[in-house]
């Protein structure tokens, strides 16, 4: 990877924290081999330098009877200006989760979840009336299964660890405490139980036993690190697919596909102006260009066609205010 330069220990501990950067100190150290002080020491080093950007909790929204709504929009005469009180309205907005910047066949997306598809309606058309003139066209789609991949910034072979969540049945209620704690670690991921109790006013017993809780259920999916990649040379990008044919099997088989390429980290089955979607993190032009062209050949039949979207910057990734 160009950019910013990672030492092989660097990349093990990114690999090691992506989907799992809960993980303890003592734990990370024996995984790469290094001293539990060194690990500390590198870790503060990645921070300090942008590469982490923060920690957060991969919260599932419909073990909370929330639904995903996407909204990808093209601009139209969006001054830079206007562009950036688009953005700060949308990253203040506590119902908007995700926001980005694109380059490509689209400009810019948020993410909304909301009970029902009035609420949903309610909060698109509140941001509509006050920035629609600009926006030349606008697209929807609702996530009905979304599957995290794990990625190797190391030399080490991809392991085939996911995330997943959408196909859930269950809807629960919390409690105070559950929701503030979760709040709590969707901003900081890796916050001891001794700060989360400090920060609640409660026990580090008592917050063990609600994190476990949340984890049980499935509330609470994973962990993740938030890594700026631009700094590490890589680029990441967003593929939307129409398809020829939406079965099942076809999904399923494109789904493992998928999953067997390394550099891709992010499967989703929306429902919406495109059939399926799937980002991918590139070193180089000539690398995504070779990871399309194999999928192409590979599904030649079933892909009609597809939209190429680069993930610029992401001013606001996972964060919950309330819900």
């Amino acid at each position: 990877m160009s950019g910013f330069g990672l030492s092989e220990k660097d990349s093990l501990i990114l690999s090691e924290l992506y989907l799992n950067a809960r993980v303890s100190l003592t734990e990370l150290a024996r995984r790469v081999r290094l001293s539990k002080q060194a690990v500390s020491y590198r870790l503060n080093y990645l921070e300090q330098n942008k590469v982490i950007e923060g920690y957060y909790a991969i919260t599932n929204a419909y073990a909370l009877g929330k639904t995903h709504y996407s909204v990808f929009v093209k601009y139209q005469n969006m001054s830079s200006e206007k562009e950036e009180e688009f953005m700060n309205y949308l990253s203040e907005h506590p119902m908007v989760v995700w926001t980005a910047y694109f380059n490509g066949d689209l400009d810019a997306a948020f993410l909304v979840w909301a009970d029902n598809i009035r609420e949903f309606e309610k909060v698109f058309d509140d941001i509509n009336q006050k920035f629609g003139v600009f926006f030349q066209e606008k697209q929807f789609s609702i996530a009905t299964k979304i599957e995290y991949l794990k990625f190797a910034f190391s030399k080490e072979k991809k392991e085939t660890t996911s995330l997943v969540f959408g196909n859930c049945f269950e809807r629960y209620s919390l409690d105070a405490l559950s929701k503030s704690l979760l709040l709590a670690l969707n901003k900081n991921g890796r916050a001891s139980l001794v700060e989360l109790a400090n920060k609640l006013g409660s026990s580090p017993k008592v917050i063990k036993e609600k994190m476990s809780g949340l984890i049980k259920k499935k509330i609470i999916i994973g962990f993740n690190v938030k890594i700026n990649h631009r700094l590490l040379g890589l680029t990441h990008y967003k593929i939307l697919l129409k398809l020829n044919d939406v079965s099942q099997e076809i999904i399923s088989k494109l789904s493992t596909y998928l999953k067997r390429q390394s550099n891709v980290i992010f499967l989703v089955k929306p429902i919406g102006n495109h059939d399926f979607e799937f980002e991918l993190l590139a070193p180089s032009n000539e690398v995504f260009h070779n990871t399309i062209k194999e999928l192409r050949s590979a599904f030649s039949k079933e892909i009609k066609s597809y939209n190429t979207i680069v993930h610029y910057y992401e001013p606001k990734a996972g964060q919950l205010f309330s819900f």
